[in-house]
């Protein structure tokens, strides 16, 4: 029970740390598997639920013809659906389809399943239905057996293939379409799903090659033009997002954060070689940063080099001092024996991720406010408080760059935040003084005789005094 436990926790560890990273997609197949092994664990399906959210945020609203025809197919499929010595359980199956009461629908059906199991219309709703309720591996289940019955089926293909999509099994999903793709060459939705799985892996210009592709087949489908535009959005803005990163580290070649920021962004645009080159020369100047071991290792486990995701892993547990622990001699084993898949899935229990670039975000805001360029060192502040948000000098700077900005009443609450988490932040009492004394004179004297009893810098406590004394 300890070990299992052990396992569900290491699960859900990875997928944190791909969440933390921003690579959703991962997080999310590391999510479903927990569910998948222990449907109670705590908060498991508020956490996928959160995951999906913030992965469709990246890659953009996708949709598929299974949403947009399941009102039509349930009528197609219930006219089809007969069921021997029960004439009214197909029509009620379809009322309660129609009305989106999937859950007594399943229960009919399932009565439905004892009289004619290998009914392809019955498993095809079957599968939706358990789709529609969130039962993916029932409905994974069910269209395994459907496609065993029908296995030259487009439809059972497809629908199998947008289950595999959606526990995050890319390549499984893959397989399944390009199979379905062979049936029927001609399908507009396998298209479109295709589509949807490569934006979903990163694989951006093949993404909308696939899209343009299905709305040539069907130029009128609403679906296919949103989410070409929905893609080409994505597009632009990570190449906006790609040009700004590699100014900026061109400018700042030493601030290795920019240049994983930049990496990262290649990969989800697509440009894994590219991205695989920036993070090596990362590597090249400093070979401890374990950041880009971890990310190299993703984009090798996502586009399926397990040799080459093993040897990142394992430099990343090597350089963080993990390399005596029994999860990295079990690795070891298992990988010169040739077990590779059954070597990534140990190291990567610990692999962590070590994500808190936070003060190199914050020293780089600092540059740009000394250079007066207050936006853009609003920007970075912002970063560091995202990164971590326990830092004081985070906040204390984005008050200041704020105040610049004419911004005083949100200068004020960053303030006080830096003053929640360090109570004794001599700068921050003394800035607090400056900004309230027109306002509030008293309480900007409590500030700067809290600031003067705190070792305040002296150009500071300087003007601090010569303040208290008016």
């Amino acid at each position: 029970m300890i070990i299992q436990t052990k396992a569900f926790e290491d699960l859900f560890d990875r997928g944190i740390n791909y969440f933390r990273a921003g690579f959703y997609s991962s997080a999310l197949a590391e999510f479903n598997q927990l569910k998948k092994l222990c449907p109670d664990y705590p908060n498991i399906d508020h956490t996928i639920e959160a995951t999906k959210k913030k992965n469709e945020e990246i890659n953009g609203q996708l949709s598929n013809f299974i949403e947009e025809n399941f009102d039509d197919e349930v009528v197609s499929l219930s006219e089809e659906l007969s069921v021997e010595n029960s004439s009214n359980l197909a029509p009620v199956v379809k009322s309660f389809l129609t009305k989106g009461k999937y859950s007594q629908a399943l229960e009919k059906l399932k009565q439905a399943e004892a009289i004619v199991p290998e009914s392809r219309s019955l498993l095809l709703l079957m599968g939706n239905t358990q789709r529609r309720l969130g039962h993916l591996k029932e409905a994974e289940k069910t269209l395994l057996r459907a496609s065993h019955l029908f296995p030259n089926d487009p439809d059972i293909l497809n629908n199998l293939g947008n289950i595999y999509l959606l526990l995050g099994m890319y390549h499984e999903a893959e397989d399944v379409l390009r199979a379905a793709m062979r049936l029927s060459p001609d399908n507009a939705r396998l298209f479109n799903n295709l589509g949807s799985l490569r934006m979903q892996t990163h694989n951006l210009d093949d993404a909308e090659r696939l899209f343009r592709k299905a709305l040539k087949l069907e130029p009128g489908r609403y679906i296919l033009a949103k989410n070409l535009k929905n893609l080409q959005t994505r597009m632009v803005a990570l190449d906006e997002e790609i040009e700004r990163l590699r100014e900026e580290y061109s400018l700042h070649p030493t601030y290795l954060d920019i240049g994983l920021s930049l990496a990262k962004t290649l990969f989800f645009r697509g440009y894994h070689a590219e991205s695989k080159n920036v993070l090596r020369g990362l590597l090249k100047k400093n070979s401890g940063l374990s950041n880009a071991w971890f990310y190299l290792a993703i984009i090798y486990e996502i586009v399926d080099d397990k040799d080459n995701a093993c040897e990142c892993y394992e430099n990343l547990v090597i350089h963080s001092g993990k390399d005596n622990a029994p999860e990295f001699l079990n690795y070891k084993r298992l990988f010169n024996q040739g077990f590779i898949e059954e070597a990534l899935v140990e190291i990567k229990k610990i692999a962590v991720l070590e994500l808190d670039i936070a003060s190199s975000r914050i020293n780089l805001g600092i540059k740009y406010f000394e250079d007066c360029l207050w936006e853009e060192a609003l920007r970075h502040f912002e970063e560091a408080t995202e990164i971590n948000d326990s830092y004081p000098d985070a906040y204390y700077w984005k008050a200041l760059a704020l105040i610049q900005l004419k911004k005083t009443a949100l200068a004020k609450k960053n303030l006080v935040k830096a003053l929640e988490l360090n109570p004794k932040y001599a700068d921050a009492h003394f800035q607090m003084g400056l900004l309230i004394r027109s306002k509030s004179a008293k309480k900007a004297k409590e500030h700067f005789s809290e600031a003067l009893s705190l070792n305040l810098r002296p150009s500071f406590a300087r003007i601090a005094e010569r303040l208290l004394n008016e």
